[in-house]
């Protein structure tokens, strides 16, 4: 089951720097970029190198400013959809300036030179996070300018070549003159992705999950950076929606626990026969699929997290006991 996490919420309330950052997630990173253009009244300047129409009539949709684009064409990605040549065509039908600029590589929505947003997002349907699939992506605004940004960004557009009706035919010329791209296909993850579920990072890493459940609730408020750190890896790890109650949260951390492979396949491990520390942490070296592989003495903190976790969560099932000099793990029968 997917569940959509609000991970960077997690993160913008960790400290006052991360306030500015707008983060990829579905409609919500589209709406902020469309508010920042509707509130432009006068002229605004757009750089990105890959630009669909589709995507670029909704951003502007209420927009009331005078609009000058600059972007990319290149042959091979005009082929591949990436650009679209018939952008031409929409800005002449809407009175909008459109610049080339082959070196242009930034993106960044531009309000009167005055101030701007700027980060990795193209303005294409995954960039914008309009579809189920979206890219990661993130954006940030400043709010003022100063000289040197205004003079960067009208050089850019002062280099640029504008687009008329002969550098339109130009280019499709071109464009009929190309072979048709072979079909391709992209290499299956699938199997890597499986693997990479027996990664120690694959292994919960707070010591304590009352612990973890208070600085969650908490916003992750707390001195301890290492805390923040191994809390929001467990978060992202389980997949824990924001604002559970602690019944809640606990029972959900339970099931996502006790679903991990690397989880399950430890727990056939000890149900055969109570296992000792030493026995347990060459059995994790042995299965873990980390290159180069933890030592022994590396993987102590990760075992004695990954005990209290299941003795935690496992209402009783388990237990943990020192008969002698190590620590031993079992199943209550």
């Amino acid at each position: 089951m997917e569940v959509q996490i609000e991970y960077m919420t997690i993160l913008s309330n960790i400290g006052e720097q991360m306030n500015n950052l707008y983060y990829s997630e579905k409609d919500n990173f589209f709406n902020k970029i469309k508010d920042y253009i509707s509130n432009s009244n006068r002229e605004l300047i757009i750089i990105s190198p890959y630009i669909q129409i589709n995507a670029l009539d909704n951003l502007l949709s209420n927009c009331k400013a005078k609009v000058t684009i600059i972007t990319t064409w290149k042959l091979r990605d005009i082929q591949l959809g990436t650009s679209e040549l018939e952008l031409y065509n929409y800005c002449k039908e809407k009175n909008i300036f459109l610049y080339l600029n082959q070196r242009v590589h930034l993106k960044t929505f531009i309000n009167d030179y005055s101030s701007c947003l700027f980060g990795s997002a193209n303005i294409t349907f995954k960039g914008l996070a309009l579809v189920e699939n979206y890219n990661y992506e993130l954006i940030t605004k400043v709010e003022k300018l100063n000289i040197d940004s205004i003079l960067y960004f009208k050089q850019i557009l002062n280099e640029s070549v504008l687009v008329n009706n002969e550098v339109y035919e130009m280019y499709k010329e071109k464009i009929n003159e190309l072979e048709d791209l072979p079909d391709t296909e992209e290499p299956n993850l699938i199997d890597i992705e499986s693997r990479s579920k027996f990664l120690i990072s694959a292994l919960p890493m707070s010591w304590d999950i009352d612990e973890l459940f208070q600085l969650y609730s908490s916003g992750f408020k707390t001195e301890s950076k290492e805390k923040i750190n191994c809390a929001i890896h467990d978060i992202v790890l389980y997949q824990i929606p924001l604002n559970l109650n602690y019944n809640d949260f606990k029972e959900l951390l339970n099931e996502r626990f006790f679903i991990s492979p690397f989880v399950i396949k430890l727990l056939d491990f000890i149900d055969g026969e109570p296992r000792y520390f030493g026995r347990v942490k060459e059995w994790i070296q042995n299965n873990c699929e980390d290159v180069p592989v933890p030592s022994r003495r590396d993987l102590t903190g990760n075992i004695q997290v990954l005990y209290n976790w299941i003795v935690d969560l496992s209402n009783g099932k388990y237990q943990v006991d020192r008969p002698n000099y190590s620590e031993r793990i079992y199943r209550v029968r």
